[in-house]
């Protein structure tokens, strides 16, 4: 029989269409993989950068009502106006009476400094901070951990004050000790809230 004049194509050398949109898949997972490693390593950074700034204003505000708060005239507040426990953000730097309990000898600048501890803008973020004042003792700390304010706070810092409950109910210190609770938000997440705490006492013990 003779040879056909048609010969028979040849299989070049190469990648099919399957092997093609399979490769492209492939690499696909792996830069979307890539992506999400990246953004979640730098959300982590930006977090940590945050709280590590917080926990420094909360110190901060923390340590500035420990030295300038009066206790005398704190606890006389307290009194006249029958509250166990106080709430102090950014919104109470227009009550002159009371930012001046802790803002002594700044009548000229009294809202701008109150508003310099209570919302410090630092590397173009604002830092919110709030200050809780609860007098040492059963009455006081009942009073406070079944408020609104306590269940605003973050779930660590709840855990914490209950944890100190039955030490405040068998203390007699609340006429001469202020628990004080400063927390720092940075965030709108839960998560993105510093808290430190510390005491403001009657100078005369000292």
């Amino acid at each position: 029989m003779a040879g056909s004049n048609f010969p028979l194509p040849s299989r070049q050398a190469g990648f099919t269409l399957i092997e093609t949109l399979l490769a492209i898949t492939l690499l696909s997972g792996v830069a979307i993989g890539l992506f999400y490693f990246f953004t979640n390593a730098m959300m982590h950074t930006s977090y940590n950068q945050g709280r590590t700034v917080a926990v420094n204003v909360a110190r901060g505000v923390a340590v500035y009502f420990e030295k300038n708060a009066d206790f005398s005239r704190l606890k006389e507040y307290m009194e006249d106006h029958q509250t166990p426990f106080l709430e102090l953000t950014k919104d109470d730097c227009g009550n002159e009476s009371l930012a001046a309990l802790f803002f002594p000898g700044e009548s000229s600048q009294l809202h701008t400094v109150c508003e310099a501890q209570f919302a410090p803008k630092i590397n173009n973020v604002r830092y919110e901070a709030s200050v809780y004042l609860v007098r040492y003792d059963k009455e006081a700390w009942d009073a406070f951990t079944s408020s609104s304010e306590f269940a605003s706070l973050p779930a660590p810092l709840q855990a914490r004050i209950r944890a100190e409950t039955e030490k405040a109910a068998e203390s007699n210190a609340g006429g001469y000790m202020t628990k004080l609770y400063t927390t720092v938000r940075w965030g709108e997440r839960t998560n993105e809230t510093a808290w430190v705490e510390g005491v403001i006492t009657d100078e005369t013990i000292r």
